[in-house]
């Protein structure tokens, strides 16, 4: 409760917690559910942010098939890709004009909703704009957005045909919060099950605690002013403290030890 994206999502009344419910318990059904894939078909036609999880069980499928076809991760991500489609159809039957207009134009204006630099954005592209003193990093940004989701990507399917799940899961999420063009403060609720998950490695569980409930972001100057496109090194680096957090956590998935816990041998028969 006392992490700062916790406590802000209250306050402003957003719903950044029942989208991470909806992706966790998608992932955590038993293999082969029929039903699993629509939580984050569900969550991503609500903020797009979660559908790079249908992304993550597409490439876990396709490397973990080897041309043996269909296999759980791939079914559910299918799943996750109908109900995406079905829902947005819906809401575009339903609000034809709004969908329109969403779909060509304002999905594309990032601006719309705040500066790029405001210090709540805790993305790479804010701390990019924060960085070089800019509103819009620009093409710095796309790079780095791109070779992030690679190589998060690649750390969390890797993760995951390791048996390690709780890793994947979070690693994911730490990748489509650090690619995305905004990241508010509040998107980052995935730091409580990284802390439980964190919570048996005691630097680790202190540093993330420490990370998420001193609420040290704010402490920079912020405001309509836009203070951040002047801010010194030391100001950067605590209204980057979010990205921060999640690169480390990526590059520790990536580059920690295999654990000797691997997937049971998947058979067609299991999903039939």
């Amino acid at each position: 409760m006392w992490c700062e994206p916790v406590w802000t999502t209250l306050r402003y009344g957003q719903i950044n917690l029942l989208l991470a419910v909806a992706v966790l318990w998608d992932l955590t059904r038993r293999t082969g559910h029929r039903g699993a894939g629509a939580g984050i078909g569900l969550a991503a036609a609500v903020k797009l942010t979660p559908a790079l999880f249908a992304l993550f069980l597409l490439l876990t499928g396709l490397v973990r098939a080897r041309g043996a076809g269909w296999n759980p991760w791939l079914r559910q991500a299918a799943t996750a890709v109908a109900v995406f489609a079905g829902a947005t159809l819906a809401a575009a039957l339903a609000l034809p004009a709004d969908s329109r207009r969403f779909w060509t134009s304002t999905v594309f204006e990032t601006g719309r909703v705040g500066h790029a630099e405001d210090t709540a954005n805790q993305s790479l592209r804010g701390v990019l704009a924060r960085l070089l003193h800019t509103a819009d990093p620009g093409a710095w940004w796309a790079a780095a957005a791109v070779l992030t989701a690679a190589l998060g990507l690649c750390a969390a399917v890797r993760a995951e045909l390791r048996g390690e799940r709780a890793g994947a899961v979070l690693c994911c999420a730490a990748t489509a919060l650090l690619v995305s063009p905004v990241s508010w403060s509040h998107h980052w609720v995935w730091c409580v099950p990284a802390l439980v998950l964190l919570g048996a490695h005691r630097t680790g569980g202190a540093v993330a605690a420490l990370v998420f409930g001193s609420y040290a972001l704010w402490w920079v100057p912020h405001g309509a002013s836009r203070p951040e496109l002047a801010q010194s090194g030391p100001q950067m680096a605590l209204s980057a403290l979010y990205p921060l957090a999640g690169a480390v956590f990526v590059a520790a998935v990536a580059l920690g030890p295999r654990r000797g816990v691997r997937l049971r041998p998947w058979r067609t028969s299991r999903t039939s």
